[in-house]
């Protein structure tokens, strides 16, 4: 009997691997691409600046009261110079402490500063703090003292033009780099700011374990209070108290099976001369006892005769300006005040 060859176990799988291999490689490298972009929020990154300057405007309307007890002007005069203290001792509080590595809206979005390569945050931090909150400040004070003193006025060959003209590109060129910085940010989110970029600072996850979720409840109860209070707005003008209040009467009443309206059995005897409804304006504003009211109303006074008379339908006298002014203020439940009939047309005496 022939011998049958012998084949190399191990060659039957070698093949095999190598197709294998290949493709591992080939999705390890599509991987890579795709984790090179940080996982960081960077809607996280934009609220902690919020917050921060939420926290800026809480304080200083107290800072700013305290101030004003001092001295009054002191407030508009240093204004600036208030909330740069303020957002300095803010900053040195949290971000610029060797506890922490973060703002105070940072640390509520769970983000922390790290460099790139370097070691030493907690120096880069305070040059950040400086470079962007001293820097800011110097530059306003710069700016403001050379507009004050007519700088971009002076001579062309002055020393003053020419620093402004450099200083006035300077700002336009930090302007076009603020603008593609925050463009880069939206594509990779890793820096917010020019000076972060070239400090090498980044912000990322303090704890990454812990699962970032935003809610949106707050957010919904102020969208609706907004549109609430808005709507109310729009229509309180549209709504007459009073006619709203006769209306409501009226159809109570209707539903007791009562009479209409309620007649006062004291106007209803005043004098024909009289205008019942200057009388009840005059005994509404004279606060009397009840025994001298029934007095005021069993002798009308003469001053509340009826001026330029004009008669309603039921035949009672009033004064035009009176029963005009209410008749467009209650319209269609505009009722006389000696019988309740209602009122729609009006006629002068002659």
């Amino acid at each position: 009997m022939s011998e049958l060859p012998q084949e190399d176990p191990q060659q039957r799988w070698k093949p095999a691997w190598a197709a294998s291999e290949a493709r591992i490689r080939e999705n390890a490298g599509h991987t890579a691409v795709r984790t090179a972009v940080p996982r960081n929020s960077r809607v996280s990154k934009l609220d902690a600046d919020l917050l921060d300057d939420e926290l800026t405007d809480m304080l200083r309307e107290p800072v700013s009261k305290a101030m004003s007890l001092l001295r009054p002007q002191l407030v508009d005069k240093h204004r600036l110079e208030i909330d740069t203290a303020i957002k300095a001792v803010l900053f040195w509080l949290s971000a610029g402490s060797a506890s922490r590595r973060a703002t105070y809206g940072q640390s509520l979005q769970n983000l922390t500063y790290e460099t790139t390569g370097h070691r030493d945050v907690l120096r880069r931090l305070r040059m950040f703090g400086a470079l962007s909150i001293g820097g800011a400040y110097g530059w306003s004070k710069l700016t403001s003292y050379m507009a004050a003193n007519g700088w971009a006025d002076a001579p062309q060959n002055s020393i003053r033009r020419k620093i402004w003209r450099v200083l006035d590109r300077l700002e336009r060129v930090t302007r076009v780099a603020t603008l593609v910085n925050f463009l880069a940010f939206v594509a990779t989110g890793q820096y917010k700011t020019l000076i972060e970029r070239v400090l090498g600072l980044r912000l990322v996850f303090a704890r990454p374990q812990v699962a970032h979720s935003v809610s949106f409840e707050f957010l919904n109860r102020q969208l609706v209070w907004h549109a609430f209070t808005e709507f109310v707005m729009f229509a309180l003008p549209l709504v007459n108290p009073a006619r709203a209040r006769r209306w409501a009467v009226r159809n109570a009443r209707a539903v007791l099976g009562l009479p209409a309206v309620t007649i006062d059995p004291v106007v209803a005897a005043l004098p024909e001369h009289i205008c019942a409804i200057c009388h009840s304006v005059e005994a509404a504003s004279t606060s009397v006892s009840p025994d001298s009211a029934a007095g005021m109303f069993a002798d009308p006074s003469e001053s509340c005769a009826a001026v330029n008379p004009y008669v309603a339908k039921c035949g009672h006298r009033y004064c035009y300006v009176c029963i005009k002014t209410r008749m467009i203020a209650e319209a269609d439940e505009c009722t006389c005040l000696r019988c309740g009939q209602h009122v729609d047309r009006i006629w002068q005496q002659i």
